[in-house]
């Protein structure tokens, strides 16, 4: 009597490669996600002591955008990514980020505000990301996450906000500012109090 062997059965390979890629795309974009949403840490901004003498400095967008370009390519010494800060119509931040591995031009349009401290708040009005609908929130905090940011500045993904904390950048120690004005509209109207320690 002869007997038939049953039929082994054959693995489809492509369906398993195909799930094990779904698995990877969803783990990775589940955990950037949650990576880009955490909330950054404010710095405490310095107090304003009587030891200081202060100077009004009023700039252009043009020499405002010298100043930011001069403190952003010092905080990206030794970095890969690029980024730019510039003033308008608008406060922008340019540059670029990876959603599932493919590199994405961004255009953040900020709108400024003075704060009583002299601080200066950026809150985020508009993203262009191309076709991509992303939300702010995502890349605001993708940036400040991935992004070599200066210590002064502070990132709050939740409101849509950027602080640049002007008063403790010299740690009530150092030269440090304070915003009086910002003017968006023609040329630009700036004005800034540089606060100098009195040795």
């Amino acid at each position: 009597m002869q007997r038939h062997s049953a039929p082994k059965a054959t693995r489809n390979w492509w369906k398993w490669g195909f799930i094990a890629l779904v698995a990877v795309l969803l783990v990775t974009t589940v955990t950037v996600g949650v990576k880009a949403l955490m909330p950054t840490q404010v710095p405490s901004t310095a107090k304003v002591t009587k030891n200081t003498t202060n100077i009004d400095v009023s700039l252009n967008k043009k020499q405002v955008n010298a100043l930011a370009d001069y403190y952003v390519n010092k905080s990206l010494q030794n970095s890969a990514v690029k980024y730019r800060f510039q003033v308008t119509d608008h406060a922008l931040i340019s540059g670029s980020t990876k959603v599932l591995g493919a590199n994405v031009n961004f255009v953040l349009l900020l709108k400024p505000t003075v704060l009583s401290s002299g601080d200066v708040q950026l809150k985020a009005e508009k993203l262009s990301v191309g076709a991509l609908p992303v939300p702010i929130s995502f890349v605001m905090g993708y940036i400040a996450k991935n992004y070599p940011l200066p210590n002064w500045v502070a990132m709050d993904t939740k409101q849509e906000t950027i602080t640049l904390h002007l008063t403790a950048i010299g740690n009530g120690k150092k030269l440090s500012f304070a915003a009086k004005k910002i003017d968006l509209s023609g040329a630009g109207k700036f004005v800034f109090q540089a606060r100098i320690p009195k040795n």
